[in-house]
Order: C-alpha cells, then sequence, then structure tokens
C-alpha cells in the first residue's frame, strides 16, 4: 500500500485517477459513426466535409474531457424542459408511438431528431404547436449568439430546425441555448423557413447519390474552416480514408437507409447487400474512394 501521508504519492495517485476518467470516458462515450447524413450537419458551407463524414472515410476521435462536454448538452435539455413545464408549457419529447420525433429521407440515407415538440400557455396566445430546439454553449458562442440570433449566427442550427419544421409542418421553433459558463438561457423564437428547408434536402440527396468526393469550400489547405478540419489531410496531402465498406468506391447506397457493393468480383450480376457486421471492416477487395493511388498514406 502507498504512504498516502507522502505528498508525491498522493499527487500521483490523483494523477493516475484522472487519466483513468479520461480513458473511461473514451471508452464509454464514444459513438458509433452516424449511419445517415445528419439534419444537425446539413447547413454545413463544404459539400465536401459533409460527402466525407456520410462516407465515413475518417471518423473524428475526441478527448474524454470533449466527450464529457459534448454530454453536458442532454442534462441542460432535461433541465430546460423542467423548467418550461413548470411554466406552463405542454412539452412533447416523444412521439404517440412511444419514439422520438424523427425525419427521414433520401432513402433513410438522411434524417435527424426533433427535441420535441411544445404548445405554449394561454397566457402567451400563440396558438400554434412550436418545435423545440436546446443548445448548449460557451460564454464567447452565447454573446454573438444574443447578439445577431440563431439565422446568423448558428446557421447550421437554423438549416436544421427548418428541416424539422418543414416535415412536421411547424412554421416556428422556440430555441432554447444555455450559457455553460454562466448558466444564463437565451430563448429565440425563430421563424423557419420551409423553402430553404427543401434545398438542404436536395443538397443532402445530391451529397448522398455522389459518387465521388464533391467540390471542397477551398482548394487551399490553410483557408481557415479547412485548416482546423479533421479531414484536411484526406483533402489536401493524400491521406488514404480509414477502411470500411462506405469509403470503398464500390459501395452505393440504396432504398432503406441500406448499401450494397457493386464490386464485380463479387457478383457480376447483381450487387451485393452489405451487413451492418462487415461494413465497419471492409473486405480484401476494398479499394478507397479518394486518393488510391498515393503511397504516403
Amino acid at each position: 500500500m502507498i504512504d498516502l501521508a507522502d505528498h508525491i504519492e498522493r499527487t500521483k495517485i490523483v494523477a493516475m485517477i484522472a487519466a483513468d476518467v479520461d480513458a473511461y470516458s473514451v471508452a464509454s462515450l464514444t459513438d458509433d459513426p452516424r449511419k445517415h447524413l445528419g439534419a444537425s450537419e446539413i447547413g454545413e458551407p463544404c459539400q465536401a466535409r459533409l460527402w466525407n463524414g456520410f462516407r465515413w472515410l475518417k471518423q473524428e476521435r475526441h478527448s474524454g474531457r470533449m466527450l464529457r462536454l459534448f454530454k453536458r448538452g442532454n442534462r441542460e435539455e432535461a433541465h430546460v424542459v423542467g423548467i418550461l413545464r413548470g411554466l406552463g408549457f405542454d412539452v412533447r419529447e416523444l412521439a404517440d408511438d412511444g419514439n422520438q420525433f424523427r425525419i427521414a429521407g433520401v432513402d433513410g440515407h438522411f434524417g435527424g431528431s426533433l427535441d420535441g415538440v411544445a404548445m405554449a400557455p394561454l397566457r402567451y396566445a400563440i396558438g400554434e404547436p412550436l418545435l423545440l430546439e436546446f443548445k448548449t454553449f460557451n460564454a464567447k458562442t452565447f454573446a454573438a449568439l444574443v447578439k445577431d440570433g440563431v439565422r446568423i449566427a448558428k446557421p447550421k442550427h437554423f438549416s436544421q430546425m427548418s428541416c424539422y419544421g418543414r416535415a412536421y409542418s411547424l412554421h416556428y421553433a422556440l430555441y432554447c441555448a444555455v450559457c455553460k459558463d454562466t448558466d444564463e438561457i437565451h430563448f429565440e423564437l425563430v421563424p423557419l423557413d420551409w423553402s430553404h428547408a427543401d434545398d438542404m434536402f436536395r443538397k443532402a440527396e445530391g451529397i448522398i447519390r455522389a459518387p465521388e468526393q464533391p467540390r471542397k469550400i477551398s482548394q487551399v489547405e490553410t483557408y481557415f474552416e479547412c485548416k482546423y478540419c479533421h479531414f484536411s489531410g484526406i483533402c489536401f496531402r493524400g491521406e488514404k480514408p480509414e477502411k470500411n465498406c462506405r469509403s470503398c468506391c464500390y459501395s452505393k447506397p440504396v432504398e432503406g437507409g441500406k448499401w450494397v457493393c457493386t464490386n464485380p468480383q463479387l457478383d457480376a450480376t447483381q450487387p451485393t447487400p452489405l451487413t451492418d457486421l462487415i461494413i465497419p471492416t471492409g473486405c480484401a477487395l476494398w479499394e478507397p474512394i479518394v486518393n488510391a493511388g498515393y503511397s504516403n498514406a
């Protein structure tokens, strides 16, 4: 046993605990790659980045601290829902079938989940259901949101909400943002743009159907958005994608959110269905959909 009276030994133990916490967080909080192109991302201006993510070219990996930070939003959501209910809002987090409100498109390859739908109490005289969207921010981003509003400060969130509103015939969203540094809450009633949502659905279809990488937002890696993108090595330095069926040039998305392999070596007469067991690892016939000719990756 260690001598807890020894300050150096105590410091070592605390460092071990911190390291174990981070390792546990990475192991328990890391999500599998998203199987669909998410409505929460469709407002991203770089179509190449969206396509890279949909094709699983490279999974973004985060530290334990960042993963815990991401999960904090779920706790804040429950807290704000409780506040709204305390004010008299009729908040519905689940649809009539007991499942989350969801949207789907492009043969099941595009979609997302609503945080909820609510009716305001009579004293607000709103008279129609509202889409609910909950987000958390640091103080700097929160201040920009309060100053400029969600459509300017967070256009991806506006696109996401418009897609949800279009699917459920909702005209307005109640956007609820929590500042993680000060616990301030910012509410915004946002008019949703169904025409913009239609554009986003068409954009999603173009990305999902694209057999090769769409145009990048910039042709130079030093561009701000590219400089900090985890796909920059793939887009600019010939880095090969991670091996899986979706990053293979023979894979193709089909109806029902499914994938098939078109490699004639497997079946020359028809595409071969791909299962969830084989997709994450690929096979010996894998050929990367981008950067196949580079030897430095």
